[in-house]
C-alpha cells in the first residue's frame, strides 16, 4: 500500500488537510476517556474561536496517549494538521524533530520576512543557531504557524507524539512556541511518557530570558492519564476480543491489565482462542507485548547493576519489604541508597519500609524479561530472606521456584507453609502453596495428595478453571481407591457448578457410597451435595434416597455438626412429603447449624429457616455465610449464599437491596464459573422484575431462565421464573394467565419445578384460582398452605393462609379473615409487600361490599406502600379500585386523557382491555360477569369514539 501524501507533497503523518466544519468520528472508540476527550475537544474549539490552545497529555507507557492524539487528528475537521514524534535515535541531533515536523511548510518558510527566514532555515538545515539568535528563532515559529493558518484559511493544529524522545533544542522551541498561542488560530498538543522531565543529550546554552527547568513542557496544561477503570477495560475487551471471552478469562484479564489498555490488547494478540474461550488456562500472570515491555524497561536497563538487582528482588517479591531486599541481596554492603536511581527515575518510591511499583506492570516487565537462571537464584535468595511462619505463601513460591529438581526435605517445609497459608490468606493462597509442594515431593502419591487438595482450595476460592486444570494433574498419580473416589468427589463437586442438576445428584451418590468404607465423614459430605443438587433440580425422590444414606451414617455419638445435618436432611425429606408437623421438630434443630462459623453450614441454616418461613432468620444466616465466605476467601459458596439471601430479601420487601444482591450473585457466579446459581439469580431477577412491573424485563428474564433451567434440569430455578410470570400477570389483571401457569407446577415433572416452590406459591395460585372461579383447586392448594403455616407457626404464612380463606369466603366471614390476615401481617411487621397486597384485596372486597369509606383506608394505605416499593402495576390496579369509589389517588394518573368522560369503573375495564385481557378474564379479576364487561364495553366504545378493543388499545398504550 503506498503511502499517501498531501497536497504539498508531505507524507500524511506529518500534514492533514481535513476538509469540513464538522469533526469526523474516530475510527476506534476511546473506552473510559470520556475526561480527556473533552479536553481535546476544548483545545480546538479554542483553536477555531482564534484564542489557540496548549495542552500535554502525559501518562506511562501503553495509556493510550498516542491514540488520544490520533482521536484529535481525527475530530480536526476543517484543520490543517502538522505531526511529529519523538524518535530516540534522533535525539542527539538538534533540531531534528522540528524538521520533521515543519518540512511540509517549505512554502511558508520561503516566505517569512528577515531574520527569522534565514535563521530558521539554518536551524532546519544545519542544526545549529548562535545563543544570542536563539529567541529570534523561537518567535520566528509562532509566528510562522500563526501565518500558515491565516494563508490557508483554517485553523492549524500541531500534533507532538513522545515529546520525551525529542531532541531537546526542538522541544524548548516547542515549548517556547506552545506558551505563545494565545490570541492565535493554532492548538499544539503534546504526549509524553508520565514524570519525565527535560530529556537529555545535546542542549543549547541556557539563557536568563528562557531558563530550562524540570518539567517537560512549562508553561502550559498538563493531563495525567490515570490507569482506566475496570468497567472500561471490560468493554475494550467486548470491542476486540476475536471471541466471547469465558467470564472468568475476562476476569484474570482485567485484573492483569492494571487499567493499561495496552496491555489488555497485547494480551488478546497472545493467548489462544481455547484460552480465551476458558479451555486452557491462562498463563500467570499473562505475558506483556514486546513493545509495551520494552518501553516499561528503557529506564530500568539504563540504571546501575545494583539498583537493578534489588528491582529485580523487588518485582519478585509479594511485598516488597527494603530489609527483606536488602537482606537477600546477599552484599554486605547494600544499603537502601542503592535505589535512588530507581526513584529518580520515576520506577519506584520508597515509602518507609515498603518498595512500590509506581506502574505495577513494570515489575511484570522486570521479571518477564529476566533469564531463568538469575531468576532461580533470586528466588533461592528470596527464600532464605523470608520467614516462612510470618509469610508462608511467598516462601512457598520462592522456594519452590529456586529449585530445579525435587527435595524432600523442601516439600514438607512447602507443605507445612502451604497449611499456615490457607489460615492465614486463604483458599486461593492455600492452592497455589500446594500446587508448589506437589512438585517437590519426590513421591507420586504424596504429589497426588498435594495437587488433589491443591484443586479443592481452587475449587473453594472460585478458581473453577484452576481447579479442573490440577485435577486432571492429580488423577494420573491416584493410585489408590481412597485418592481415586476422593478425585472423583472434587471433580463431582465441580460439576455441580456448572451440568446438569440430575446427572450430577448421581454421580454425587455414586461417590458417597464409594467413600463410606474410607472416610464416613467425606461421604456424609458427598450425599449432602447429591441431596442439594437432587434439591435444585426439584427432584424429590433423588433428594430423599441420597438423605435417607447419609442419616444412616450418622450416630448418636459424632460430633453435632454431623447430628445437625442429619436432621436437616431429615427434615428436608419429611417436608418434601407433605408431613409439616413431622418435619418442623427436625427442621428447628437443624437451626443450630447457624452456630457453625463456615459458609456450607451457614447456607443449610438458611435453607432451613425458608422452609420454617422465618426471613429474619433466613436474612441473617446467608448474611454471615457471605461474610464468613468473603473473609475465608470462598469464592465458590458466595452464589449460593447470596442467592438465598435474594429470597429473605424480596419475601421481606427490601426490594433495592434484594435487586442489588441478586446482581452481585450474578456477577460473582459468572467470575468463578457457576453458571447453575446464575441461571438461579436471574430467576431472581425476574421475580423483582415482576414485583416491581418492569413487563418487558421480567419476560427476558425468564425466557433466559426457562432455556437454561432446561438445559441443566434446574427445576427451582425454573419454577421461580414461572412464579414471576404468574406474579406479573396477577399484577397486570391477568388472573386466566396466572391460574394456569402456577397450576403447571403443580405436576411438574423434576427439572421443571419444585415441590417448595408448589407450598410457596399457593397463595398466588389461590387468588388466580377464584379470580377465575375455580374454587376447588383454590381450597385444595389453600389446604396444604394452611397446613404448613399452622406447623411452623410464622405470623407471615398465616397472614397468607388468612387472606387466601378470606378470598374463598363470603359476607362478614371473609371480613373476619381479611382482618385476622391483615394482625398477622402487623405482629410480622416483615413482609411490606403482601401486607398491601392484602390490604388492595380486602379494600376491592370492601368497595364490592358498599363499604366504601372501610376500603378507601386500606386502599390508601396500599397504594402507598407499592409507591414506596416501585410496584407500578399494583399501583395501578390500586387506584384503579380508589377511582371505582369516587376517590382519586395521589400522583400521576397512568390513563390517556381521553378517558376522562369514563366511569372509573369503565376505566378500570378499558385498560384491562388495553392490556390484552379478555372479557372473562377482565370480569374475574373484577369480581363481575363477563355479560356486564360487554355491557360496559359498549359504553367505553360509544364515549370513546371507537369501534374496536385494538382502537382502545391503542388509545391506551
Amino acid at each position: 500500500m503506498g503511502l499517501r501524501t498531501c497536497r504539498d507533497g508531505g507524507p500524511l503523518c506529518e500534514c492533514e488537510h481535513v476538509e469540513g466544519s464538522e469533526p469526523e468520528p474516530p475510527n476506534t472508540r476511546l473506552r473510559g476517556r470520556d475526561t480527556e476527550t473533552r479536553a481535546l475537544a476544548d483545545a480546538l474549539d479554542g483553536a477555531r474561536s482564534g484564542r489557540g490552545a496548549a495542552l500535554l497529555v502525559s501518562g506511562g507507557p501503553g495509556r493510550g496517549k498516542t491514540a488520544l492524539l490520533d482521536h484529535a487528528r481525527g475530530a480536526a475537521g476543517g484543520f490543517t494538521v502538522l505531526h511529529t514524534g519523538g524518535i530516540s535515535d534522533e535525539a542527539g541531533l538538534p533540531f531534528s524533530g522540528l524538521q520533521r515536523l515543519l518540512r511540509p511548510l517549505g512554502a511558508e518558510v520561503d516566505g517569512l520576512p528577515e531574520p527569522w527566514r534565514p535563521l530558521l532555515r539554518d536551524a532546519l538545515t544545519r542544526g545549529a543557531v548562535a545563543d544570542a539568535d536563539r529567541l529570534a528563532l523561537y518567535t520566528a515559529l509562532p509566528e510562522l504557524l500563526s501565518r500558515t493558518a491565516a494563508g490557508r484559511g483554517r485553523p492549524l493544529l500541531v500534533c507532538v507524539d513522545d515529546a520525551d524522545r525529542l531532541d531537546a533544542p526542538s522541544l524548548d522551541a516547542l515549548s517556547f512556541t506552545a506558551r505563545r498561542l494565545g490570541g492565535t488560530p493554532v492548538a499544539a498538543l503534546f504526549t509524553a511518557r508520565e514524570g519525565h522531565g527535560k530529556p537529555a543529550g545535546a542542549r543549547l546554552p541556557e539563557t536568563m530570558g528562557e531558563p530550562t527547568p524540570d518539567a517537560l513542557v512549562p508553561g502550559i496544561a498538563e493531563l495525567l492519564l490515570a490507569p482506566l477503570e475496570e468497567r472500561a477495560v471490560h468493554d475494550i475487551l467486548t470491542d476486540s476480543a476475536p471471541v466471547t471471552l469465558a467470564s472468568a478469562v475476562r476476569s484474570s484479564l482485567v485484573r492483569a491489565a492494571h487499567g493499561n489498555p495496552a496491555a489488555v490488547l497485547g494480551y488478546l494478540r497472545g493467548l489462544a482462542p481455547a484460552q480465551l474461550l476458558g479451555e486452557e488456562p491462562l498463563p500467570d500472570p499473562p505475558r506483556l507485548p514486546g513493545r509495551l515491555r520494552g518501553d516499561f524497561l528503557a529506564p530500568y536497563r539504563d540504571l546501575p547493576e545494583r539498583a537493578r538487582h534489588l528491582l529485580l528482588l523487588a518485582a519478585l517479591s509479594a511485598v516488597p519489604r527494603v530489609h527483606l531486599l536488602l537482606t537477600a541481596s546477599g552484599g554486605a554492603d547494600a544499603t537502601i541508597t542503592d535505589l535512588e536511581p530507581a526513584e529518580e527515575r520515576g520506577l519506584v518510591r520508597v515509602e518507609g519500609d515498603a518498595v512500590v511499583f509506581t506502574d505495577p506492570l513494570t515489575r511484570e516487565a522486570i521479571a518477564q524479561d529476566t533469564p531463568a537462571g538469575r531468576l532461580r537464584d533470586a528466588h533461592r535468595a528470596l527464600a532464605g530472606a523470608v520467614d516462612p511462619e510470618r509469610a508462608p505463601v511467598e516462601f512457598s513460591l520462592h522456594a519452590a521456584a529456586g529449585t530445579s529438581a525435587p527435595d524432600a526435605d523442601l516439600f514438607e517445609a512447602v507443605s507445612a507453609a502451604a497449611r499456615r497459608a490457607k489460615r492465614l490468606e486463604g483458599r486461593l493462597a492455600a492452592s497455589h502453596a500446594f500446587e508448589r509442594a506437589a512438585w517437590l515431593s519426590p513421591d507420586s502419591d504424596e504429589r497426588a495428595c498435594r495437587l488433589t487438595t491443591a484443586s479443592y482450595e481452587a475449587y473453594m476460592a472460585g478458581r473453577t478453571e484452576r481447579a479442573t486444570r490440577l485435577l486432571s494433574q492429580a488423577r494420573p498419580l491416584a493410585v489408590s481407591d481412597r485418592r481415586r473416589v476422593t478425585v472423583d468427589f472434587i471433580d463431582a463437586q465441580i460439576a455441580m457448578r456448572g451440568e446438569n442438576a440430575l446427572d450430577v445428584a448421581e454421580r454425587l451418590y455414586t461417590v458417597g457410597r464409594e467413600l463410606i468404607p474410607h472416610d464416613r465423614f467425606l461421604a456424609l459430605r458427598a450425599l449432602v451435595r447429591s441431596a442439594d443438587s437432587a434439591s435444585l433440580a426439584g427432584d424429590a425422590g433423588r433428594h430423599a434416597r441420597a438423605a435417607e444414606l447419609a442419616v444412616s451414617l450418622v450416630r448418636t455419638d459424632d460430633p453435632a455438626p454431623m447430628r445437625l445435618l442429619s436432621a436437616f436432611l431429615e427434615g428436608c425429606v419429611i417436608s418434601f412429603r407433605g408431613d409439616y408437623p413431622g418435619s418442623t421438630p427436625l427442621l428447628r434443630e437443624a437451626t443450630g447449624l447457624a452456630e457453625i462459623a463456615k459458609p456450607s453450614e451457614l447456607i443449610w441454616a438458611g435453607i432451613t429457616g425458608l422452609r420454617l418461613a422465618d426471613a429474619p432468620f433466613v436474612r441473617a444466616a446467608t448474611s454471615r455465610a457471605v461474610e464468613v465466605g468473603r473473609a475465608r476467601g470462598e469464592q465458590a459458596t458466595l452464589p449460593a449464599a447470596l442467592g438465598f439471601l435474594v429470597f429473605s430479601e424480596f419475601w421481606s420487601g427490601r426490594f433495592p437491596s434484594a435487586a442489588g444482591t441478586a446482581l452481585t450473585g450474578l456477577r460473582v457466579s459468572r467470575e468463578s464459573g457457576q453458571t447453575i446459581w446464575a441461571t438461579q439469580h436471574l430467576a431472581s431477577l425476574a421475580m423483582i422484575a415482576a414485583i416491581q412491573g418492569d413487563v418487558d424485563t421480567c419476560r427476558i428474564r425468564a425466557r433466559a431462565v426457562a432455556s437454561q433451567a432446561g438445559e441443566n434440569s434446574l427445576g427451582l430455578a425454573a419454577a421461580l421464573a414461572a412464579w414471576a410470570l404468574a406474579v406479573l400477570e396477577l399484577s397486570r389483571g391477568n388472573a386466566a394467565e396466572a391460574f394456569f401457569r402456577l397450576r403447571s407446577l403443580v405436576h411438574s415433572a423434576p427439572g421443571h419445578g419444585h415441590p417448595t416452590m408448589r407450598l410457596l406459591t399457593a397463595p398466588h395460585f389461590v387468588e388466580a384460582a377464584v379470580r377465575m372461579g375455580e374454587t376447588e383447586w383454590a381450597r385444595t392448594s389453600l389446604a396444604g398452605y394452611r397446613r404448613w403455616a399452622e406447623s411452623v407457626g410464622s405470623p407471615s404464612a398465616l397472614a397468607l393462609a388468612a387472606r387466601g380463606s378470606g378470598l374463598l369466603a363470603t359476607g362478614d366471614e371473609a371480613a373476619d379473615h381479611f382482618e385476622n390476615a391483615l394482625a398477622l401481617h402487623r405482629a410480622c411487621g416483615d413482609d411490606d409487600v403482601e401486607h398491601a397486597r392484602t390490604q388492595l384485596l380486602f379494600g376491592a372486597f370492601l368497595r364490592r361490599a358498599r363499604l366504601p369509606g372501610r376500603a378507601r383506608e386500606h386502599l390508601n394505605n396500599a397504594v402507598e406502600t407499592f409507591e414506596r416499593f416501585g410496584a407500578r402495576l399494583w399501583v395501578r390496579q390500586t387506584r384503579a379500585e380508589l377511582r371505582a369509589i369516587g376517590t382519586a389517588a395521589s400522583g400521576p394518573d397512568p390513563g390517556p386523557h381521553a378517558a376522562g368522560e369514563l366511569t372509573a369503573q369503565q376505566q378500570q375495564i378499558a385498560r384491562l382491555v388495553a392490556e390484552g385481557a379478555t372479557n372473562r378474564e377482565v370480569a374475574a379479576h373484577m369480581f363481575i360477569s363477563p355479560r356486564t364487561v360487554e355491557h360496559h364495553l359498549r359504553g367505553i366504545f360509544r364515549k370513546l369514539n371507537i369501534r374496536s378493543r385494538v382502537d382502545l388499545a391503542r388509545l391506551f398504550n
